[in-house]
C-alpha cells in the first residue's frame, strides 16, 4: 500500500499541538487545517526497497518537523479566522 510519509509527520505533528492550544476541533476545521498544510508541502513517498529505519529517520527529522509546524500554523491562522464553530479565544501556535 502507498503511503503518502508527508501526511504521516503533519497526522503527528498536529497530534501533537492541538491540545496545546485552543484550536477549534470540529473534524471539518481539523481536516481543513491538515489539508492546508498538505497542499502547501511536498508529498513523499518511499520505493519498497527503502528500510524501515529510513523511513522513519523521515518521521523524526526534527528541521522537517519544524517546517510541518509552520505549514500548519499558516493552515490555522487561515482555517481558525473563518471558524464557524465558535468564536473562541484561541493562541497561536
Amino acid at each position: 500500500m502507498l503511503q503518502n510519509y508527508m501526511e504521516i509527520m503533519v497526522n503527528e505533528v498536529y497530534s501533537e499541538v492541538k491540545d496545546k492550544y485552543n484550536i477549534c476541533h470540529e473534524s471539518k476545521c481539523e481536516n481543513d487545517i491538515k489539508s492546508i498544510a498538505l497542499n502547501n508541502l511536498p508529498p513523499v513517498y518511499f520505493l519498497s526497497t527503502v528500510s524501515e529505519g529510513e523511513k522513519k529517520a523521515f518521521l523524526v527529522d526534527r528541521q522537517r518537523k519544524i517546517t510541518v509546524l509552520t505549514k500548519l500554523t499558516e493552515a490555522v491562522e487561515i482555517v481558525c479566522n473563518k471558524c464557524e464553530y465558535g468564536k473562541k479565544n484561541r493562541a497561536s501556535l
